[in-house]
């Protein structure tokens, strides 16, 4: 509390860059409250194209020092979350040899204009990718993978269209294929960092917050339970949403001007086994035929994902759709590398769109617009308060260690420790996944799963999605009903562990940002009735009401269909 030997932060909002800010405040000294008037995750993190990368085109704006950070970051996050992000590799195709030399070169100095009249046809050729892949190299520093040369065509690499990409370059980036569930890690590692040190971290998700301009703080949950409390600093970290929060409940903070100008960028995830298969493994970046950049990424054993584009948006970032349009230019651009394996619109089991929190004023392309974070002081606040501006998955935590540091600096404190070689808590120890799959089937067993029911895939699926964490999920014994959710391999036992350990609420919070079933391919209506079971069981009732408005919104949402393998009632 104020005036007590530990300062208390307030971080509204729980997306990756809030969660990575509240763990590294534990860490600092602090005291935090973490508050969210939605779920962990629920925004611009779980919309995002889930790469862990350096940024290679942010080198043709001149972002170096950006750059740099976010590969030192890649490297740092292989190394603690192995068990959420992982080296892949990429193809890059091309098309000509001189292409882009000085568009690239106009862009570094800034004259954008120039760069788009001197663009080619072909885009970007061999000569200047292998010069962005050089640099991209050197500012990686050693023990990482260097980028090569290739032949098109060649076993084990993409089955890109050779007659129009005939050159090609393979390079090593990293995948976050659930930054959700990441997030969640990095909250859970904060609460256990603060108890450990005899510090507070309280995580409030679906908890509105109100700040009056006498410094009071007003909490109040979906329940319609509040409270009044006071802190010594207050981080806006809502993402997309920083002016519509210092607009209402965060207009205390006294800000001037719009801090956010986002673009929306719309995704693809699509079931095609030729598709997958013609990845070889590897994620393909590219330009679609107008020159933006493209991704093919695989996502899992059977999924692909695609995206993205980069659109100016000005609208609530809630109502930000994968619009038709946007449909039509992805598949395009897959089909464009892929002709033999092109995806169709049937193949498009889901789409998303989020709308990236980047700064206000930028110029010329979005595509142009920095991806640097800020953390903007809002000075005439009644207490110390700042935004945070920007930012990406790769530099969640590099972000929350300098705004520590500013923050307690402006309150006077030292900074006591930082996260820069703490693995997160699902990270694998000695023994890695195989001894992980081990402890994790003993404890199915125990929850009452048998051979028989696929006990192995069980172990596997829920290593998959805890990590480290996975023993601990399955424990406590049996819950009622099935030991496994119906349609699935993963066991019942990880909803309890999810509502008790990790803060979910509701049908949505499990299912799309805790267990990952949103990208079950297909997604089973009695797996969601499953769900509500062990919820309703958890929570008292009512959960199975859920049901039916979530299956509508996935398909609003996400264009999402829920299959409905319910057995008719024949009784009587």
């Amino acid at each position: 509390m104020p005036g007590s030997d530990r300062p208390t932060v307030l971080v509204v909002g729980a997306g990756i860059n809030g969660a990575a800010l509240a763990r590294e405040l534990v860490l600092a000294g602090c005291n935090v409250v973490v508050a969210d008037d939605h779920d962990i995750a629920a925004g611009t993190t779980a919309w995002s194209t889930r790469l862990i990368h350096g940024g290679l085109r942010y080198l043709e704006y001149g972002e170096v020092s950006l750059v740099r950070e976010s590969l030192a970051e890649r490297a740092r996050l292989v190394r603690l979350a192995p068990h959420l992000v992982a080296p892949l590799p990429f193809y890059l195709p091309v098309q000509g040899r001189w292409g882009g030399v000085a568009a690239a070169a106009a862009r570094i100095v800034g004259w954008e204009r120039l760069a788009r009249r001197w663009s080619g046809p072909h885009g970007r050729g061999s000569i200047a990718v292998g010069l962005g892949l050089s640099l991209y190299d050197l500012l990686s520093g050693g023990g990482w993978p260097r980028h090569r040369r290739v032949r098109p065509g060649t076993a084990g690499l993409p089955a890109v269209d050779t007659t129009r990409f005939p050159r090609g370059q393979v390079y090593v980036d990293a995948q976050l294929r659930f930054p959700e569930r990441f997030t969640v890690e990095l909250l859970v590692d904060a609460a256990a960092a603060a108890a450990a040190a005899g510090r507070s971290c309280r995580i409030l998700p679906h908890t509105a917050v109100r700040i009056g301009s006498d410094a009071t703080v007003d909490l109040e949950d979906r329940a319609g339970h509040g409270e009044r409390m006071a802190v010594d600093a207050v981080v806006n970290v809502t993402g997309a949403w920083v002016d519509a929060a210092l607009a209402g409940p965060l207009r205390g903070l006294e800000a001037d001007g719009r801090l956010v100008g986002g673009t929306k960028g719309s995704h693809l995830v699509i079931d095609s086994a030729p598709l997958h298969a013609a990845l070889a493994g590897h994620g393909v970046y590219a330009e679609a035929a107008d020159g933006r950049p493209v991704f093919v990424l695989p996502f899992g054993p059977r999924l692909v994902l695609v995206g993205t584009t980069d659109i100016p948006w000005q609208g609530d970032p809630w109502e930000a759709r994968a619009e038709p349009p946007e449909i039509a230019y992805l598949l395009a651009a897959a089909g464009r590398l892929f002709p033999d394996h092109a995806p169709t619109a049937d193949d498009v089991v889901q789409h998303y769109c989020g709308v990236r929190p980047l700064p206000a004023g930028g110029r010329g392309t979005p595509a142009g617009i920095t991806r640097r974070h800020m953390l903007v002081r809002h000075p005439r606040a009644a207490l110390p308060a700042w935004s945070i501006v920007g930012g990406k998955l790769t530099t969640c935590r590099s972000l929350a260690e300098s705004a520590a540091r500013e923050i307690l600096a402006a309150l006077g404190r030292k900074v006591e420790g930082n996260s820069r070689d703490r693995p997160l808590p699902g990270a694998p120890a000695a023994g890695g996944t195989a001894a992980l799959v081990a402890a994790t089937r003993a404890g199915l067993i125990a929850a009452g799963v048998a051979a028989g029911d696929g006990l192995e895939a069980a172990a596997e699926r829920t290593v998959a999605v805890f990590g480290a964490l996975a023993p601990a999920a399955v424990a406590g014994g049996p819950v009622p009903g099935p030991a496994l959710l119906p349609a699935t391999h993963l066991p019942a036992a990880v909803v309890r562990y999810c509502v008790r350990r990790e803060w979910a609420r509701s049908l949505a919070d499990l299912v799309e940002r805790r267990l990952m079933l949103l990208f079950d391919s297909p997604l089973h209506r009695t797996t969601l009735d499953g769900v509500a079971a062990v919820l309703a069981a958890e929570r008292g009732g009512g959960e199975a009401d859920e049901v039916g408005p979530l299956v509508v919104d996935l398909e609003r949402r996400y264009g999402k269909r829920v299959i409905d393998d319910r057995q008719p009632d024949r009784r009587g």
